[in-house]
């Protein structure tokens, strides 16, 4: 059975079947330049968290012993940090596979290092005939949450919520105190729709803040309305937001943020005449008696009634995008992705949504010349969507925002749901287990784009 014991770093190999890499490596130095380019800055953050806090005692390595005559350890669990712990003894192995900067930020942090270095590592060990049981675990931990299984990451909001609970930070960051505020009037909300990063985003605006008669005092929103008068623009937001009513693309920078607080009608924005005497911390503002009412999107001389849950949709594309292709394979494709249930099927919407896209992409090539044939097979998708948002930017197709969106999407940039190379690896690689939330996520990011190239 397996076993916990230290084992000195200069013994442990890198898995050269790592499956955040490509391709199975042929050598250890392969395995070292292949996993340094792939994290690239996200090495040296590591190294640098490692130099100033130690390693975490909670997260062990998981090894697997060699057949050799002097036994070895081959890494299952802990790669990543394998490899910042022997950049920071010899920095020089990575050299070849790092950008310029961040090689001279690593020697620094190397020069830290050898005054305590971390010579041996806490591991747990199975033998060669045990792997089987070690993958089980190693996939428990990196495969997802597995209805349960496996480790359930925390969103932005839990992330915040822990650090104010265990004092980490001694305020909630703006969305929390939003959050928090509308929990405690109104109850916690069932919905599963994650609202706080676009929470943070508008809160983040002091022309926002301004507008709805919100102030900053040492970090914490401060109200110059009473409970009920700010409710009202508060509970709009997290509707509007809940129910896909306004996503990314609408408050993307700040422009657009005041221009969305601007369609709010005189009964959805705090009464001026009811002003406090005093400003208030937010979620210090006293109870009132008047009962919580939804806000809605219709004229104010509707009747505020609570409208019925609309349920997330199970596929991954939105049925009502306004996505009409023109090749007779290309819309059944998309017609497929509208009715495929991802919950059921995500390994199945996962490779159909990459495909869509690239004919997507492709289709409009084609149709403005923007590159012949022979150049379009051997440019990588990435290139490709950014020619043609490029090209959409210039004949006023999107605004700059999206553009941006589109650029990040190709860049795999990791404050966004989509990525190319997210939908590569759905394809390619045996260990990338697309998760519907996501998968629905990454899809209403690229919607804009898709609709705008399909108009």
């Amino acid at each position: 059975m397996a076993q916990r014991t230290d084992i000195p770093v200069s013994e442990l190999l890198l898995d050269q079947k790592n499956a955040r890499l490509g391709e199975e490596q042929e050598t250890q130095q392969a395995t070292v330049n292949a996993l340094a380019k792939q994290q690239g800055r996200r090495l040296v953050r590591l190294a640098e968290d490692i130099v100033a806090k130690k390693l975490d005692p909670a997260q062990l390595f998981s090894v697997v012993r060699t057949t050799d005559k002097k036994p070895r350890y081959v890494v299952l669990e802990g790669n990543r940090r394998t490899l910042a712990l022997k950049a920071l003894e010899t920095p020089t192995i990575v050299q070849a596979a790092m950008a310029a900067s961040d090689f001279k930020k690593l020697l620094v942090l190397a020069e830290k290092f050898q005054k305590d270095p971390i010579e041996s590592v806490h591991c747990v060990l199975y033998e060669p005939g045990e792997q089987p049981a070690a993958t089980d675990f190693v996939m428990g931990r990196h495969g997802g949450a597995q209805d349960g299984i496996g480790l359930v990451e925390w969103d932005s909001d839990e992330k915040d919520r822990f650090r104010a609970r265990h004092g980490v930070n001694a305020v909630r960051n703006y969305s929390g105190q939003v959050i928090d505020f509308l929990a405690e009037i109104d109850g916690a909300s069932e919905s599963k729709t994650k609202i706080a990063t676009n929470i943070g985003r508008l809160m983040g605006s002091k022309a926002v803040r301004e507008a709805l008669g919100l102030t900053v005092v040492n970090k914490q929103l401060v109200s110059i309305y009473p409970k009920d008068e700010i409710a009202k623009a508060l509970r709009k937001i997290a509707f509007d937001l809940r129910s896909k009513h306004i996503t990314v693309p609408d408050i993307y920078d700040d422009t657009l943020r005041q221009a969305y607080i601007a369609t709010f009608t005189t009964d959805e924005m705090p009464d001026p005449s009811k002003k406090l005497s005093a400003p208030v911390v937010l979620t210090d503002l006293p109870k009132g008696d008047a009962a919580p009412t939804v806000p809605t999107t219709t004229a104010p001389t509707a009747p505020k009634t609570k409208p019925k849950k609309k349920p997330q949709r199970a596929s991954v594309a939105a049925s009502d995008a306004k996505i009409n292709p023109s090749a007779p394979r290309t819309n059944n494709v998309y017609q497929e992705l509208v009715t495929l249930d991802a919950d059921r099927y995500p390994n199945a919407a996962a490779i159909l949504f990459r495909v869509f896209l690239e004919l997507s992409v492709d289709a409009y090539i084609a149709r403005h010349e923007l590159m012949d044939e022979p150049t379009r097979r051997n440019t990588k998708l990435a290139k490709r969507m950014k020619d043609v948002g490029d090209h959409l930017l210039a004949a006023n197709g999107i605004p700059k925002q999206l553009h941006t969106v589109v650029f990040q999407v190709a860049d795999n940039q990791h404050n966004i749901a989509a990525g190319v190379t997210a939908f590569n690896q759905y394809v390619h690689n045996e260990f990338a287990f697309p998760k519907p939330q996501e998968l629905r996520l990454a899809w209403d990011e690229v919607q804009p784009f898709l609709e705008a190239v399909w108009k």
